[in-house]
């Protein structure tokens, strides 16, 4: 293997490269300025392209491809600074035989921003599949997260909301081989909205559309529609869509993500009425401004505790003892009021600035669980807009300092906090002062939801923390998938490497409970070992 930087890499960029090649069957890595030039060269540059790395820095990327393929690679080039990646893409390189490879990459944002490329073997026939380009659908999570990504940095783009009515009756008419083809040209479609897109199917019929500029989201809507006529089964298909221009109107960046995570979580549960409800034609400062309207009685219902929590065991997966519980929040439905998701109860809580007030309210239920069950270790969610609040901070501190004995000497282990991901946090030197001092009263703190988006890996490099929580995306996807399954081993690899132990959540088989121990996951939860419930002796 041949290794050619134009200047020492430091330990953190190290990292970044580590990361790249553990999650792609990839056997050369190459970085590049975001002008394109070559940077840094690894791997078998002899072996795939004649020649040693050394002599390909200081090259434009793109000559690395053969001509033939160098449009449909310049168009997922460009498509970076809003999608920050460029999905696994088969393409040809540039070597004699203009070998058919798989080419990936990423955006590293950390100063110096530069980009992260990475070329490999095509899978062979029965094995895990690649995505090729914009046809593919995202992962919810994944979306919500890359568009706020882009709102924040200010980049000119359209959220599309874009539902087909009825969607899982028509799909009862449809054979599993005609399901398959009819996704995969709605993914067309989607992808294609104002050039190239990321879409993603949200909820069952719903998608969310992330496009460049101000792209026409109406017709995304014609054309769809025109593919549902396609099909006799699918004829009567009736599609609505919206488009949600991601500026800010005048909202401050935090206020604008909180204003965009609201919207979607309202079209993801109930669709384009319930979006255009919440003010969605209005745009991102209309949606805030009508969410005000509600923050009062969000207020009140907090204050007065309108939610309940259910604790879930997490266990070791060497033994199953249970290692700690969960404290998930559960609303109450009040009388002639509308039902609520978790999801929602959150989401909005934030979008109107609450999640401090909502954060404390569920720590204070949680302490007050501790104390009637003496023999549990708890852990609490807590938002990132709490964690980089040097008020919140101090009050959880004082707190955890005035139960003393109740909690074990010095915090004794017993109150764990998991840091969410739902928010993104701006003030990381606020976030790691608060978590530093968390652990040094004795409370460890874990990465929740670890591998759903880039923002927790930034945080694994800027915070020490206890544990990682593996997103449950990773967990479904490792039984059938070699890749995933190396994506699993090198975040597991990684999380050690900071000093942190690794959870994996929504383990419900044992299959999945002896792979993820195989993998070198040291903690499981999930339905295998115990729905929701009660601490161990606690009343109702």
């Amino acid at each position: 293997m041949t290794v050619t930087t134009a200047s020492a890499p430091a330990a953190r960029a190290a990292r970044d490269r580590f990361l790249a090649f553990a999650f792609t069957a990839a056997d050369v890595l190459v970085e590049a300025g975001t002008d394109g030039i070559i940077t840094f060269a690894a791997g078998a540059f002899r072996v795939r392209f004649g020649d040693d790395g050394a002599r390909f820095v200081g090259r434009h990327i793109a000559s690395l491809i053969a001509p033939g393929d160098q449009t449909t690679f310049t168009m997922a080039l460009s498509a970076m600074p809003l999608r920050g990646r460029i999905a696994p893409l088969t393409l040809r390189t540039s070597d004699a035989a203009q070998t058919a490879s798989v080419v990936a990459a990423m955006l590293v944002p950390d100063p110096p921003a530069r980009l992260c490329f990475t070329i490999g073997p095509v899978p062979a026939a029965g094995t895990d599949a690649v995505a090729e380009g914009p046809a593919r659908l995202q992962d919810p999570v994944r979306f919500r997260r890359e568009a706020e990504a882009v709102l924040r940095a200010g980049g000119a783009a359209t959220v599309g909301l874009v539902e087909v009515k009825g969607w899982q009756a028509l799909r009862e008419g449809l054979s599993p081989d005609a399901q398959r083809r009819l996704r995969e040209g709605i993914g067309e479609v989607l992808g294609g909205a104002g050039g190239q897109a990321l879409a993603s199917e949200v909820a069952d019929g719903r998608y969310g559309v992330l496009a460049q500029g101000r792209a026409d989201i109406e017709a995304t809507v014609r054309q769809l529609s025109a593919l549902m006529r396609g099909n006799p089964a699918t004829r009567q298909a009736r599609v609505e869509g919206t488009g949600l221009p991601l500026d800010g109107g005048g909202l401050a960046s935090p206020q604008a993500a909180r204003a965009l995570r609201y919207v979607l979580s309202r079209f993801t549960q109930a669709g384009t009425a319930a979006a255009a409800a919440v003010g969605a034609n209005g745009g991102l400062a209309g949606i805030l401004a009508q969410a005000s309207l509600r923050a009062r009685a969000m207020r009140e219902a907090i204050a007065a505790r309108r939610f309940r929590l259910a604790f879930q065991p997490v266990v070791g997966l060497a033994d199953r003892a249970v290692h700690h519980y969960e404290a998930l929040l559960r609303p109450v439905m009040t009388p002639g009021g509308p039902a609520q998701t978790t999801q929602d109860f959150v989401t909005f809580a934030e979008a109107v600035g609450l999640s401090g007030e909502l954060d404390w309210a569920v720590l204070e239920l949680a302490l007050g669980a501790l104390q009637a069950a003496p023999l549990a270790r708890v852990a609490v969610n807590i938002s990132g807009l709490s964690m980089q609040s040097a008020a919140f901070r101090d009050r959880v501190l004082a707190r955890i300092t005035a139960l003393g004995d109740q909690l074990g000497a010095n915090g004794g282990g017993r109150l764990l906090i998991e840091l969410t991901e739902t928010a993104e946090i701006d003030d990381m030197a606020g976030a790691a002062e608060s978590i530093a001092r968390l652990r040094a009263a004795g409370v460890p703190v874990c990465l929740d939801d670890f591998g759903a988006g880039a923002a927790a890996f930034r945080y694994l490099r800027a915070f020490q923390v206890d544990y990682v929580k593996i997103d449950g995306a990773y967990v479904r996807a490792a039984a059938a998938s070699a890749r995933e399954r190396g994506f699993v081993s090198a975040m597991v690899e990684l999380a050690g490497s900071a000093g942190a132990e690794v959870i994996a959540e929504m383990i419900e088989t044992p299959e999945q409970a002896d792979l993820m121990r195989t993998l070198g996951v040291q903690y499981g939860q999930g339905w295998l070992f115990g729905k929701p419930g009660l601490l161990p002796g606690q009343r109702r």
